[in-house]
């Protein structure tokens, strides 16, 4: 957690057992419920990404990574705005 510029956010890096889609769908889902805006998404091989803001400074970007024989691997940041 920490506090910036844009006001207060963070980073988190964790492993789901979840599909890279599943977790991009899942965040896409929360982003759209808090309403935000889609700013871009990412398809790279078998990873996936998703970043999504407004004009608060709200940002919030998610990448998912699968790891052969692991859980798939997951980086979010986000900044709550101004």
């Amino acid at each position: 957690v920490a506090q910036g510029p844009a006001g207060p956010g963070g980073i988190l890096n964790f492993t789901t057992e979840a599909t890279p889609d599943e977790v991009v769908a899942f965040y896409r889902g929360r982003a759209e419920a808090a309403g935000l805006t889609s700013i871009n998404a990412m398809n790279r091989g078998e990873a996936r990404g998703y970043a999504a803001g407004d004009t608060r400074n709200r940002l919030l970007n998610v990448v998912a990574t699968p790891v052969e024989g692991s859980p798939t691997d997951v980086q979010l940041s986000w900044s709550s705005g101004n």
